[in-house]
């Protein structure tokens, strides 16, 4: 039976998993926070969808470029840099997400959101490669 000493020590021999792990903790908590902006910009302020969308997704970058500095990384050099590394990366990510999603529902009519669960597997692990190799290269 695998013990949790034994996954600790795996965490420590293997620092990428480590990152991973944290770096998908974060992406859930911007997730929430992306949805609650959107939320209150378009139910509170009644802003226009694509608006609260564009900067609910501003918002939970930012957050998750902080928090991946902070505690995911641990790199806190080069900030403005990183941040528009980061942000690009994150918008790439979009982007994917949005083209795999139109071409996997509308073209070959995959039911959304198993097509949304396959995207989410395939482009968080893109993106964490790129943040972690080229936004927070050492």
């Amino acid at each position: 039976m695998y013990t949790l000493e034994q996954f600790r020590a795996n965490l420590e021999k293997y620092p990428s998993i480590k990152q991973f792990i944290k770096f998908g903790l974060i992406g859930l908590l911007n997730t929430f926070i992306d949805l609650i902006a959107y939320v209150f910009f378009t139910r509170v302020l009644f802003w226009h969808y694509l608006v609260a969308a564009l900067l609910a997704f501003v918002i939970a970058a930012t957050s998750s470029f902080i928090l991946n500095s902070y505690w995911t990384f641990v790199i806190q050099d080069k900030l403005k840099e990183r941040y528009l590394n980061f942000f690009l990366v994150a918008l790439g990510g979009l982007m994917w997400t949005e083209l795999f999603l139109y071409i996997l529902v509308d073209k070959f009519f995959w039911f959304d959101l198993w097509a949304k669960i396959l995207i989410v597997l395939v482009v968080v692990n893109w993106n964490f490669f790129l943040q972690k190799y080229w936004t927070f290269k050492k």
